[in-house]
């Protein structure tokens, strides 16, 4: 199977000029502001809504700024904000009692662990995939952290020792 790759600009221009004339038009003379959101006329790419815009900062953010957002909803009034702060469980009590995942989708506490344990020890999704006995070039993973796609059940299965042997405790 061909390795996936991430399509530029070029390409997407390239496909407004064939296959939406008019749209690309727009785009070229400035009545349409971004490449982006001429995709998102066309239908080539959805529009991200600002939900899906909250979720990428989250997943880039460090656990630093991660509490001090949770600190600034808490102090908001938000209420889900507390309940968010006073459930965050401690990974080592986390791993030894809740699952990690519904099903086969990976749970959001067991994602931003996951983060965090590859932030803290430097690795890359390649490194994790072949700790956990998976081939490095294995995406799902990604997609499961990126997008909430769910997981075959063995890797469920594997990253939950993984995510024991990794707590701090």
């Amino acid at each position: 199977m061909a390795k996936k790759t991430k399509l530029d600009n070029a390409h997407y221009l390239q496909r407004l000029r064939s296959e939406f004339p008019d749209v690309h038009g727009a785009f070229v003379a400035g009545k349409i502001p971004s490449l982006r959101k001429a995709l998102a006329i066309a239908g080539i790419k959805p529009e991200r809504t600002r939900l899906d815009k909250l979720k990428n900062s989250w997943r880039k953010a460090t656990g630093t700024e991660r509490d001090a957002f949770l600190t600034w909803l808490a102090a908001t009034g938000a209420p889900s904000a507390t309940a968010a702060l006073a459930f965050t469980p401690t990974p080592s009590a986390r791993a030894a009692e809740a699952p990690i995942a519904s099903g086969r989708y990976l749970l959001p506490s067991t994602i931003a662990e996951i983060e965090a344990i590859m932030f803290r020890r430097r690795l890359k999704l390649d490194d994790v995939m072949h700790e956990i006995g998976f081939p490095p070039h294995d995406r799902s993973l990604a997609h499961a952290l990126a997008r909430g796609a769910s997981l075959r059940l063995t890797m469920i299965a594997a990253l939950e020792i993984w995510l024991r042997a990794n707590a701090r405790g």
